[in-house]
């Protein structure tokens, strides 16, 4: 991953019998960036590619080509209406293309400021990571941009919706049926999504946007949270094993800076699975950090692709009734 872009502009060359003649002159930039690296996971597609991708190309306003290296065909087609929104032009394979390009100006790498952030006192013209959320409304056509009920108040006609975020393989909500059952009694319309790589991103996209509050387990899934509409509120359940830094910085500071009212539920000892799995004194339930001082390795297998979850649901029933007090006139005011 770049992380400062290289600018490169034109010069007059000499001639030389074995430089070849351009094929193709171009008068707009050239953005040359790659598609390998953990493109595949939802949370790497947006803070490595396309938050640096918007950083360095929105201030073209669509005139500036996309030059890929690594391109993956699948990944590309995944989100075309996000680099259509950015990019005029048809994006160049630069593996596979027979073509010579001359360009006046060519940026090598996008900008990456930070996790799913865009620092407006270093991006051009001073846009922040709100513009991206309005490219991305604008690819998907998603008509919220603020969570806030039609005619001011919450009724029997437009619930506040609660989406929770499932997942299969680990982190796991053990009690998801009644989960739901226990908000749809709090008032909500609620609506469980498990996103994957195959998920059609413009239709999850689009339910995401219709939800006031986003509750899911620390993981990929929960960077969906750039589709909710400002004023909204991001739970993220956090798993057993002192992770407060890891769902800082991947999720909590951003969320922030995107409108998002941010909230978190801890798992406890008596939730997760691994205190079924480890004798009560055993390091990984006393003493997380000597597993974390074992490295990203240790720590992942052990708190992340190994546990699942179990939240008390009086404890997560008190979370979502705060949740509901955070949104805009919210009808238990």
């Amino acid at each position: 991953m770049v992380h400062q872009a290289l600018l490169l502009r034109r010069r007059e060359r000499r001639r030389d019998a074995d430089a070849p003649e351009c094929t193709v002159n171009s008068s707009v930039p050239a953005l040359v960036f790659s598609n390998g690296g953990f493109t595949g996971n939802l949370f790497h597609d947006y803070t490595d590619v396309l938050v640096p991708v918007f950083i360095t190309s929105y201030q073209f306003r669509g005139e500036v080509q996309f030059l890929v290296s690594s391109l993956k065909s699948w990944w590309v087609n995944k989100f075309i209406l996000i680099f259509k929104q950015l990019s005029n032009y048809e994006i160049i394979d630069v593996d596979g293309d027979r073509e010579v390009r001359c360009f006046d100006r060519v940026i090598v790498g996008p900008t990456f400021h930070k996790e799913l952030g865009v620092d407006p006192s270093k991006a051009p013209s001073g846009y922040s990571v709100v513009d991206f959320k309005k490219v991305l409304r604008d690819a998907f056509g998603l008509e919220r941009a603020a969570a806030a009920p039609s005619e001011d108040k919450w009724d029997v006609r437009r619930k506040p919706r609660l989406l929770i975020i499932s997942r299969k393989n680990s982190r796991t909500f053990l009690n998801e049926q009644r989960m739901a059952d226990m908000a749809s009694s709090l008032g909500f319309d609620v609506r469980v999504g498990e996103p994957d790589m195959n998920t059609d991103v413009a239709k999850f996209a689009r339910l995401v946007n219709s939800a006031d509050v986003m509750l899911g387990v620390h993981g990929a899934g929960l960077t969906n949270m750039v589709f909710l509409p400002a004023g909204a509120v991001l739970i993220q359940v956090v798993p057993y094993g002192g992770l407060e830094w890891l769902a800082k910085a991947t999720f909590k500071e951003p969320s922030e800076e995107m409108e998002i009212h941010y909230m978190e539920y801890m798992i406890q000892l008596d939730e997760t699975t691994l205190s079924e799995q480890y004798p009560p004194d055993h390091p990984v339930l006393k003493d997380p950090y000597s597993i974390h001082k074992q490295g990203w390795d240790a720590l992942k297998t052990v708190y992340l692709d190994k546990q699942n979850v179990k939240p008390h649901l009086g404890r997560l029933k008190n979370s979502l009734m705060e949740a509901l007090q955070l949104l805009p006139h919210s009808k238990t005011q």
